[in-house]
C-alpha cells in the first residue's frame, strides 16, 4: 500500500491535480462571495454596453493589444461573475504549471524542484489582486504566453544540441516568436523576462563539449529572434504609441543616479522576494477577523499544511524520484543554475514599472500586481533554498525540510484567504452603498454627478469603478459610449474634470472611451462613513450634517442640489446576477425611506417608517439620523414621540446637540403653531428642549 501511495503521489500526472488542489484551497474557498473590483466593474460595462466588440477602442489609450483577451474572456463568460473568478483560478493554475514543466525541461532529473517551483508560485503571497479577475485575465494570459515561449525557447535549443535534428529546432522556435510577440504586445509587464531567456540558452549551449566561438555563435543564432521582437515592441512602445498614462522616471524630475532611487527599488525587491514570507502569518493573525472566518482560517491552514506535508514527504522519500539536495551529473546541475536563472529574473522583472516610477508593495491590493513578474523566479529562488537545506541528509533533516514547506504554503493558502475575505467584505460593503442609494435617489437626472468622499470603507474601488456600476443600475438601456452619471471623489477630481465648486461650471470627463458632460449645477454630494449610513447632503439642512463629515468637503455642501433626485419614477434596480445582498429591514434602509418621504414632503410617512425603523434592535450609529424621524413626529403631531428622540439624542451627546434639536422644534411650531398653542404639555416640552438657551 505505502508503495502504491508513493507511485501515485509521486507521477507526473498527479502533480497537475496535486498543483489544483492548492490552487483551490488558495484561492477557490470564498469565490462564490466574490464580485467585480477595481477595474473589473468598467470592463464588465463595456461588455453589457457594446459586446466583445467594445473592448478595441476600451483599450486604446494603453494597451491596445490586449482587447483579444477581454474579447474572448467575455464572449465566453459574458456578464456571469462566477466564471470570470473560475477562469482567474484556472489561468493561475495553467501558469504554475508552466513553470513546473519549464523547470522540468530545463532539470530533467530534478522532478521535485520543478513541482517546489510550480507550488512556490501557486502560493506565493505577495500579489494580493487575484479576486480582481476581469482586470488580471490578460496578466495572466501574456504570463502563460511568456511561460509557453520560454518553454519552447529551450526544447529549440536542446535541439540544436543534436545536429540532426537542427531543422527541428524552428518548429519550436516558431511558435516560442509568436507566443513572445503577442505577450509583449498585449501587456508590458514581462519585459525583463528576456534576461532570463538568454540566460537559459547560454546555459544549455555552453553545456557542449565545443569551443568558445561556436558557443557564442550558437547562442546568438537562437537569441537574436527574441531580441528583434523586443527590440520592435520597445521602438513602437517608446517612439510610435509612446507613453500616453506614466511617463518615464526622467521625465518627472528623478534622477536614476539618485541614492534613494536605489535604495527603494533595492528595498522593494527584499520585501518581495524574502520579507514577503515572515509578513505573512504576522499580518494574517494581526487582522481582526471575525470568530467564523478566524476557524476557518485556522482549519484552512493546517489542512493545507497537512496535505502539502504528506504529499511531499512520499516524494521527498521515493529516491527513484527524489531530486531534491541529489545533484546529477555535472551537466545537469541544479543549484548554482538556478540560481542564475533566478537572480536574473528577480534582477530584471522590475524595470518595466520602475523606469515610470511605479514602485510595487506587497501589503497593497493594488500596488501588489508589479510582484506579477517576480513571482516566478521568487519561487525558483525560494526552491533553491530549499535544495541548499537538503545537502543535510538524515530523516530528521529530510522531515523538517518538509515541515518548513508546508507550513510556508500553509501559512500562505491562510493569507489568501485572509485577502479573500476582505475581497468578500469590499463586495457586501459596495452592494449594501448602492442598495441605500436606490432606497434615497430611486431615481437620477441625466448628467447628475455624485461628489463623494474618500471611502475608507470600499478601498478596492475607484471612482470610475463606482461610476461603471451607477450607469449599470440607473441606465441599465444606455447602450452608447456617453455616460449618464458619473462618481467623482472630490479629492481626485478637484481642479480637473471638476474644474472648481462654483454653480455654473461645465463638467467633461472622459473614461478610455466612455465620456460624461455635465455641470456643477448638478452635483449631488453623497457621504459615507460606516458604521454610518449613506448620506445626501442637503445645504438647506446644515444641522444635519454628520460630525464626520471631512473638513475638505465642506465647501462642496453648498452645491449639492436635491433636485437632481426624481423622488416618483420607477425604481433603479441592480443587476440581478451581480448583486446577492438581499433587502433586509436595517436601519440605514428605514433612514433612507424617511430621507425620501421628508423630501416629498411626506410627513405622515416619516412618522410611519419612524415607528417601524424604532421598533427593531438596530439604531442609528450617526445620531444625525436622528433628526428626520424627529420632525416628521412634530409635523404630524405626534409631539411625544418627537420628545423621547430628542432626549435620547441629547443625553447620548451630552448636550452637544441641544442648540440643533432647539432650532428644528421652533421651525415646526412656527409652521405649526396650531400644535403648541394653548397646549401645556406641548410647550412644556419645548420648554426642556430649549432650556439650554
Amino acid at each position: 500500500m505505502r508503495h502504491l501511495l508513493r507511485k501515485f503521489s509521486s507521477s507526473t500526472f498527479t502533480v497537475p491535480i496535486f498543483l489544483l488542489v492548492v490552487c483551490i484551497l488558495a484561492y477557490g474557498v470564498l469565490i462564490q462571495n466574490l464580485g467585480f473590483y477595481w477595474d473589473d466593474l468598467p470592463y464588465a460595462l463595456i461588455h453589457h454596453r457594446f459586446g466583445p466588440g467594445g473592448y478595441p477602442a476600451f483599450v486604446s489609450t494603453d494597451r491596445p493589444y490586449s482587447a483579444w483577451v477581454f474579447m474572448g474572456l467575455t464572449w465566453l463568460l459574458g456578464e456571469q461573475i462566477l466564471g470570470y473568478h473560475i477562469a482567474g483560478l484556472l489561468l493561475h493554475w495553467l501558469c504554475g504549471l508552466l513553470l513546473w514543466q519549464l523547470v522540468r525541461t530545463i532539470w530533467p532529473h530534478h522532478e521535485l524542484e520543478a513541482l517546489c517551483t510550480g507550488l512556490f508560485f501557486i502560493i506565493y503571497p505577495g500579489f494580493l489582486g487575484h479576486p480582481q479577475t476581469i482586470t488580471y485575465s490578460h496578466h495572466f494570459l501574456a504570463m502563460t504566453l511568456y511561460l509557453f515561449s520560454l518553454i519552447a525557447t529551450v526544447k529549440a535549443v536542446k535541439v540544436t544540441n543534436r545536429k540532426a535534428l537542427l531543422h527541428k529546432a524552428w518548429l519550436w522556435h516558431l511558435p516560442s516568436l509568436i507566443a513572445t510577440g503577442l505577450s509583449q504586445f498585449t501587456i508590458e509587464y514581462f519585459l525583463g523576462w528576456e534576461a532570463v531567456r538568454t540566460v537559459l540558452v547560454v546555459l544549455i549551449i555552453f553545456r557542449r563539449s565545443t569551443n568558445l566561438e561556436e558557443k557564442v555563435g550558437n547562442s546568438l543564432l537562437n537569441l537574436i529572434p527574441y531580441w528583434l521582437i523586443t527590440l520592435g515592441f520597445l521602438v513602437w512602445r517608446v517612439f510610435i504609441f509612446r507613453f500616453p498614462t506614466y511617463r518615464p522616471f526622467d521625465e518627472g524630475g528623478l534622477s536614476f543616479t539618485a541614492f534613494s532611487w536605489w535604495f527603494d527599488i533595492i528595498s522593494q525587491v527584499i520585501e518581495a522576494v524574502f520579507i514577503v514570507w515572515i509578513y505573512t502569518p504576522i499580518q494574517s493573525i494581526s487582522y481582526a477577523l471575525s470568530q467564523p472566518d478566524w476557524f476557518a482560517y485556522l482549519l484552512l491552514t493546517l489542512f493545507s499544511s497537512s496535505f502539502v506535508f504528506l504529499y511531499l514527504h512520499y516524494i521527498f522519500h521515493h529516491p527513484a524520484e527524489n531530486s531534491l539536495g541529489t545533484e546529477m551529473p555535472t551537466k545537469n546541475k541544479f543549484g548554482v543554475p538556478a540560481l542564475l536563472v533566478a537572480v536574473t529574473g528577480i534582477a530584471f522583472a522590475g524595470w518595466p514599472f520602475w523606469l515610470v516610477n511605479l514602485s510595487l508593495d506587497i501589503t497593497d491590493q493594488f500596488r501588489s500586481r508589479f510582484t506579477l513578474a517576480f513571482i516566478p523566479w521568487v519561487a525558483l529562488l525560494t526552491t533553491v533554498l530549499f535544495h541548499i537545506l537538503s545537502k543535510i541528509r538524515n530523516r530528521f533533516w529530510s522531515l523538517v525540510r518538509s515541515g518548513l514547506i508546508a507550513i510556508l504554503v500553509g501559512f500562505s493558502i491562510g493569507y489568501h484567504y485572509w485577502n479573500t475575505t476582505i475581497y468578500r467584505s469590499q463586495w457586501v460593503e459596495v452592494q449594501a452603498y448602492f442598495q441605500q442609494l436606490i432606497h434615497r435617489a430611486p431615481g437620477l437626472e441625466n448628467g447628475t454627478v455624485l461628489l463623494v468622499n474618500d471611502m475608507r470603507s470600499i478601498i478596492l474601488f475607484q471612482d470610475d469603478s463606482l461610476t461603471a456600476l451607477l450607469n449599470w443600475i440607473y441606465a441599465p438601456d444606455n447602450l452608447t459610449e456617453n455616460l449618464d452619471f458619473a462618481v467623482f471623489y472630490l479629492s481626485v477630481r478637484l481642479g480637473s474634470s471638476l474644474p472648481d465648486l462654483e454653480p455654473g461650471l461645465p463638467i467633461s470627463h472622459d473614461y478610455r472611451s466612455l465620456n460624461f458632460s455635465g455641470s456643477t449645477d448638478k452635483l449631488l454630494v453623497v457621504f459615507y462613513e460606516p458604521p454610518g449610513c449613506l448620506r445626501v447632503l442637503d445645504p438647506n439642512q446644515p444641522d444635519r450634517i454628520p460630525q464626520s463629515l471631512p473638513e475638505a468637503m465642506v465647501p462642496a455642501v453648498p452645491l449639492s442640489n436635491l433636485a437632481t433626485i426624481i423622488t416618483n419614477p420607477v425604481p433603479a434596480s441592480p443587476p440581478s446576477h451581480l448583486f446577492s445582498l438581499q433587502e433586509s429591514d436595517n436601519w440605514c434602509l428605514f433612514f433612507q425611506d424617511a430621507e425620501l418621504a421628508a423630501q416629498k414632503g411626506n410627513w405622515q410617512q416619516v412618522a410611519e417608517i419612524g415607528d417601524q425603523a424604532l421598533a427593531g434592535e438596530d439604531r442609528a450609529k450617526e445620531l444625525t439620523e436622528y433628526f428626520v424621524f424627529i420632525e416628521g413626529y412634530l409635523r404630524t403631531g405626534q409631539l411625544s414621540q418627537a420628545f423621547t428622540i430628542s432626549e435620547l439624542l441629547n443625553e447620548q451627546t451630552q448636550g452637544a446637540f441641544d442648540e440643533r434639536t432647539c432650532r428644528l422644534w421652533q421651525v415646526v411650531q412656527e409652521d405649526n403653531p396650531h400644535y403648541f398653542d394653548d397646549n401645556i404639555d406641548a410647550q412644556s416640552m419645548i420648554g426642556q428642549i430649549c432650556s439650554a438657551d
